[in-house]
């Protein structure tokens, strides 16, 4: 990526976040995300650990990782997500982004991302994230290819309404080929 392309890839986010608001664990799959604690404090959620966080305290959710924000008083954080292209599979180079283009293309089931891209014929330790990718319809917003698929069958069958049935899509909008893919295979 150029830096051009980075400097406009790039987002800026401010969060003004009341104790009251409970922010999911989700993921980012192709974005990391350094948060700065601005006002407030908190803690930083990540997968099994926590960061506290105070003005000044800086966190970092790495692309592909489950993450929240928890806190007890109000805390306003700014945040950069930062985009990345993540290697799963080491041995032959496939990066999630190569895994996504192939489920868009109709790719279910490891075996047929082993056969599009390769990714899972080397040493195999790749094989759960290739799982966990394949389950996934949207990270960012935590929506599984089940409920996508069970969205379509109750009426979901056009990109918008798979959006305002499920919630995928919401996000950086990645999915939005995924989404189409399901609804033109029905799987």
């Amino acid at each position: 990526m150029d830096i051009e392309s980075l400097k406009e890839s790039i987002e800026t986010k401010v969060y003004h976040i009341q104790p009251d608001r409970e922010v999911p664990l989700h993921e980012h799959p192709t974005l990391d995300e350094v948060f700065y604690c601005v006002q407030g404090s908190g803690f930083g959620v990540l997968e099994d650990q926590e960061i506290e966080l105070n003005p000044g305290d800086v966190f970092v959710a790495p692309a592909g990782k489950m993450h929240s924000i928890r806190n007890d008083e109000p805390i306003v954080l700014t945040a950069i997500l930062i985009p990345v292209n993540r290697i799963v599979c080491h041995c032959n180079q496939v990066s999630y982004a190569d895994i996504r283009k192939a489920m868009a293309c109709g790719a279910r089931t490891v075996e047929e991302i082993q056969e599009i891209t390769g990714a899972g014929t080397g040493c195999g330790n790749c094989i759960g994230e290739i799982e966990h990718i394949l389950s996934m319809a949207c990270g960012c917003n935590n929506v599984s290819m089940d409920d996508a698929v069970k969205a379509l069958h109750g009426g979901a069958d056009t990109v918008e309404k798979m959006v305002e049935a499920t919630g995928a899509g919401n996000g950086c909008g990645k999915c939005k080929h995924l989404l189409q893919n399901i609804i033109d295979i029905k799987r």
